[in-house]
């Protein structure tokens, strides 16, 4: 076995793309030694903005050999009557490339055939590396590409290859470039060419010319060289683990250097001064043991550290630029009250619909128009708070730090809250006009209070209602406006702030506002919402889908509801598996007898034949007010508890009565009693919905 290099060296990489290209490059070399049947060890991925290689520390020179069984003709064709191979047999044999009397017989479901055993692979691996590599690389997958040598795409232009197999150059060429053994050192630091001849050296050969290829281990050193610039004022850096990444695909031997700004620029919110520093310039802010932000920065460089005093005034000065911006949008912004850039909303396009522009005034003028509709019977919440809130929600939108600061464009919410603050609006209104927007993301925070998630709640309703409403489809993985997303944080808010809301009605009344009257649409709308509720309670609660399928078939539209009796039937299946499971079976039964039941009398009594039709139905007609107030005292374990009493009446029906005999009378009376039963479950949910193993 040999150790195998092979190395693409390309003008700088966007950064995210030098992690998503080095795993990918690791999965398809794998990919290729198992297809081939290479044995391989120790595989590595080396990234940088720079270059990616792969190093297997070793590797089969050929791949394993294996026997196949091609089957040919019929024994019947093969051999004649005196047992002689025929010339069927014989043209097989020599097209399977053995000898005739190594033929052999086999029997399938068709019979007896000949067949051969013939031995395949044993290719060596540099031809099968030759031929797979350029294909390998060609194939891999980046957000955004560019032709280069006519039809060849990739990120950016290659530069050069390295391919070892052993000390032997594997040659090939991908887009003009030959390979050899020849790559690059830093760019800056040592930008010569530099010889490998053995491929185990590459790791430590690229150390001594300043290239840090392991992407883990130049990550550990940017965390550790930034810790190191801020301990020397006794500060912190702030913890960023998505910048970290960032600049660690942005330099091949990181140093870092700390630098400073005035302090008047700390008059400034500390979120706009961390933007500013992170957004552009990459650089980590620093604050001391209280938390309080510090005038300094630490910024990663991809040079030696003993050119930062030359490095520090440039870095400075940038930024410097940077927080003037802000500071100059920051004072023109306060000169406009708030409540008079609710008129400038006119002025900004939400979207179109049937040809009409949509401005983001109509739209915050049907938000609060919705999310007070919402609030109406809660009296937990200040409904001036949410009127407020919501008529100034989008007017950040109209500022000069967001409409054209655009490295602040992500502090949108965050601008609105911190100039309300400073013209003196309420503090709950303010947290309104950044809450609102919460949560952002998957794991995102929650508002702080049911004002805020009223108005979230209703910005999201109306959006997906408007763009519902044009047609838009959500198909595959298809989902351009985000609607997925928008779903998923409307569910978060209304569990996570359990906001008590019939989500039918409030669709409705957004398409009311809209003036919308269609009942598809709107039950589109809810079937795509509780589509994602389930996979909600699922993925985020562990609960069953099918599970969630039966609750939601109470025709219940309050999600907290819905949620809450879906966690106690999922406790119930954990706890009590074996209850839970007969009193399912036992649903499904009374189901399917009912499925073609058709028109039932009323239950008369007089015409039971059993005593374990009379005892079921008296337990019945004794729990169901039980369970219906307890369902809606949202006891939920208690009301599963009463409908627990019906199992063993259920059973002792089952096993006892007939239930389609032939007297019509008493078989309708029977199905009359199952319905009933079926009746009070189905208060809770439809359990026949839910599976059960070997049913």
């Amino acid at each position: 076995m040999k150790p195998l290099l092979f190395e693409l060296g390309v003008e700088e990489l966007p950064p995210s793309y030098v992690t998503i290209g080095s795993r990918e490059l690791r999965a398809k070399f794998e990919d290729f030694f198992k297809k081939n049947r290479i044995e391989f060890e120790g595989l590595r991925v080396f990234a940088t903005p720079r270059r990616f290689a792969i190093l297997a520390e070793k590797v089969a020179e050929k791949q394993s050999e294996w026997e196949k069984e091609i089957i040919g003709p019929p024994v019947r064709v093969a051999f004649d009557a005196s047992g002689n191979p025929t010339k069927a047999a014989i043209s097989f044999a020599k097209s399977a490339g053995v000898d005739v009397k190594d033929l052999k017989i086999v029997t399938n479901k068709k019979g007896e055939y000949v067949a051969a055993v013939v031995k395949e692979g044993g290719v060596d691996t540099a031809e099968l590396l030759k031929e797979a590599v350029p294909e390998i690389v060609a194939s891999l997958k980046f957000k955004k590409t560019m032709r280069w040598a006519d039809s060849f795409r990739f990120p950016r232009p290659i530069r050069w290859i390295v391919f070892l197999f052993g000390q032997d150059a594997i040659e090939i060429e991908i887009a003009g470039v030959r390979s050899g053994n020849i790559t690059r050192g830093h760019r800056l630091i040592s930008p010569g060419e530099v010889e490998i001849q053995d491929p185990l050296s590459y790791e430590e050969l690229m150390e001594k010319h300043f290239v840090i290829a392991d992407l883990k281990k130049r990550r550990e050193m940017v965390v550790e060289k930034i810790k190191e610039e801020a301990s020397k004022i006794g500060g912190e850096v702030i913890p960023d683990d998505e910048l970290i990444d960032e600049v660690t695909n942005l330099v091949e031997f990181p140093e870092a250097v700390l630098g400073s700004f005035e302090e008047k620029y700390l008059e400034l919110s500390d979120d706009v001064v961390i933007t500013a520093m992170k957004q552009h310039q990459r650089y980590f802010s620093v604050v001391n043991k209280d938390g309080k932000l510090l005038p300094h920065f630490v910024a990663v460089i991809n040079n030696l550290a003993e050119y930062e005093d030359f490095i520090r005034p440039g870095l400075e000065r940038v930024l410097r630029a940077r927080l003037e911006d802000a500071k100059f949008y920051y004072e023109e912004d306060l000169k406009i009250p708030l409540e008079d850039r609710v008129e400038k909303l006119k002025g900004v396009v939400w979207r179109e619909m049937d040809g009409q522009v949509i401005s983001v005034y109509e739209k915050v003028m049907r938000v609060k128009e919705l999310a007070l509709k919402l609030a109406e019977n809660d009296d937990s919440v200040d409904k001036s708070v949410i009127e407020r809130g919501a008529l100034l929600s989008k007017t950040d939108l109209t500022t000069e730090m967001i409409r054209d600061g655009k490295e602040f464009t992500k502090l949108e919410g965050k601008i609105g809250m911190e100039y309300a603050l400073a013209l003196g609006e309420d503090e709950r209104v303010a947290k309104v006009i950044f809450e609102h927007h919460l949560p952002r993301f998957s794991g995102d925070q929650l508002p702080t209070q049911k004002e805020s998630a009223y108005v979230g709640i209703a910005d999201r309703i109306d959006t997906i209602v408007g763009i519902f409403a044009t047609g838009y489809e959500v198909k595959g993985s298809q989902d351009p406006l985000g609607i997925r997303k928008l779903s998923y944080g409307l569910i978060d808010l209304i569990l996570g702030l359990e906001i008590k809301i019939d989500l039918e009605d409030a669709i409705g009344k957004s398409m009311e506002i809209y003036g919308i009257d269609d009942e598809t649409l709107l039950k589109k709308i809810l079937d795509f919402i509780f589509t994602r509720f389930e996979n909600y309670l699922e993925e985020r609660l562990g609960v069953r889908y099918d599970i969630v399928d039966a609750v939601i078939a109470s025709g219940i539209k309050d999600l907290v509801n819905l949620k809450n009796r879906a966690v106690a039937l999922n406790d119930l299946l954990l706890k009590e598996p074996e209850v839970f499971e007969k009193v399912v079976i036992g649903q499904k039964r009374v189901a399917n007898i009912l499925k073609n039941a058709g028109e039932l009398p009323e239950i008369n009594p007089e015409l039971f034949e059993k005593e374990e039709e009379r005892v079921l139905f008296e337990t019945a007609k004794n729990i169901e007010p039980k369970v219906i107030d307890a369902l809606n005292r949202e006891e939920f374990r208690e009301a599963l508890n009463h409908l627990l009493v019906l199992k063993d009446p259920i059973d002792k029906f089952f096993d006892n009565v007939f239930v389609m005999t032939e007297n019509e009378s008493v078989r309708k009376n029977r199905l009359a009693l199952l319905k009933f039963v079926r009746r009070i479950f189905n208060h809770y949910g439809d359990l026949s919905k839910v599976v059960v193993e070997g049913q």
